[in-house]
């Protein structure tokens, strides 16, 4: 029987690669999976060799904390690869490890690669895609725009749209989540969405607090409602929130049951953009990252947003608050400027729908299974 080894580094890859398992389980029942993974990858069926999702960082400088984790992880990979090599390795995101470390290693033991979700070689380190012409066979995408990037280079690449779109429906009714959140149905909600890391925690939630109770002293019918994701400490969370200024009620479970009550946002740029664009609600997007980071960063991006709501729509959707523009007074302004404005918020919420279809059609994860079965079948069992 065919095996796969998946590597992937971040809490949100993990889960990724968790549901591309359980698909792959279902279609290939015999199918061995392997991974340098976390929790999700495990809970999902794959046998891990190590847990890399506690080495999540943001940019290189947070990255070299770790480097001996990451040194490790990649003996372990070398030593299992040698022993018990499986039909195909699946890199998945993490492009600061993946591209220069685990890709040429892997291919000195002759093993094919398919890479699922592309790290933002259309954002910033053009100078990775040699990794990726000289090393992955496959490329497997969730943008339309990285189709025709990696077409353009000569890149064999596949478009399966985004597993959000299959993903972005809530678990509850909305009579059921306002009663289980604790909230008025009669006063307007406003989100905070901090981020899934801890570091990101650190750096987002005060900011947005301070911006809560800003915006609570200038609408006071207004209520907030903090969707906790289930990689981040409860806590980490609820240390900064008994600090606050403001009554916040902490939203555990599903983050759309918690999206569908909110009739704005502050969000932290990531995919959870994506997930409340996917619900239509309007936001505010922040970021902070530690200074050296933010430098790099600024030297190197060449894409006019950052937010991924903006890259996909391909124009200023969303307003972003990015590093020293992200201030209390600032964000609070944003976002009572977009509650008071109904012209505004239906118009984004028009731009929303666009960016949904944008994001293909519903079964993503499906398609990318039916590549990495493709994928195996042109390989035999190496074992």
């Amino acid at each position: 029987m065919p095996s796969v080894c998946f590597v992937a580094g971040d809490p949100s890859g993990d889960i990724q690669a968790a549901r591309l398992i359980e698909t792959l389980k279902r279609r290939l029942p015999g199918l061995t999976v392997t991974a340098l993974g976390g929790a999700a990858m495990r809970r999902a069926g794959a046998v891990l060799l190590d847990d890399l999702t506690h080495t999540a960082s943001i940019g290189p400088f947070d990255a070299a904390r770790h480097l001996a984790r990451f040194i490790r992880a990649k003996r372990l990979l070398d030593d299992h690869l040698r022993r018990q090599p499986p039909t195909l390795v699946i890199l998945v995101d993490f492009g600061d490890f993946n591209l220069p470390v685990i890709a040429p290693l892997v291919k000195r033991h002759g093993i094919p690669i398919l890479y699922y979700i592309s790290p933002q070689v259309w954002a910033w380190g053009r100078w990775r895609l040699r990794y990726v012409r000289r090393y992955v066979d496959r490329m497997v995408v969730f943008f339309p725009f990285e189709e025709a990037l990696y077409r353009r280079e000569g890149i064999p690449v596949t478009w399966v749209g985004h597993p959000l779109v299959d993903q972005a429906r809530p678990s509850l009714s909305k009579e059921a989540a306002l009663q289980h959140f604790g909230l008025n149905p009669w006063r307007r909600t406003v989100g905070l969405l901090p981020g899934s890391r801890d570091r990101e925690i650190a750096r987002h939630l005060p900011l947005m607090l301070s911006a809560a109770a800003r915006i609570a002293w200038r609408m006071p019918g207004v209520q907030f409602l903090l969707s906790r994701a289930p990689t981040v400490p409860e806590g980490l969370v609820r240390q900064h929130v008994l600090r606050a200024c403001v009554d916040v009620r902490i939203a555990q479970g599903s983050i759309y049951d918690a999206l569908q009550l909110m009739d704005a946002a502050l969000v932290a740029s990531g995919t959870a953009t994506l997930d409340t664009a996917l619900c239509g609600v309007p936001m505010v997007v922040v970021y902070r990252a530690s200074w050296p980071t933010y430098a790099a960063a600024r030297a190197v991006i060449r894409v006019p947003h950052i937010a991924l709501v903006n890259v996909v729509a391909e124009r200023a959707v969303v307003p972003e608050l990015i590093q020293h523009r992200a201030t209390p007074a600032r964000v609070a302004g944003a976002l009572i400027e977009l509650l008071r404005d109904e012209e505004r918020c239906a118009s984004m919420k028009e731009a929303l729908r666009e960016v949904k279809a944008k994001l293909g059609p519903a079964g993503a994860v499906e398609r990318a299974a039916a590549v990495v079965r493709e994928m195996l079948a042109q390989k035999p069992d190496v074992r």
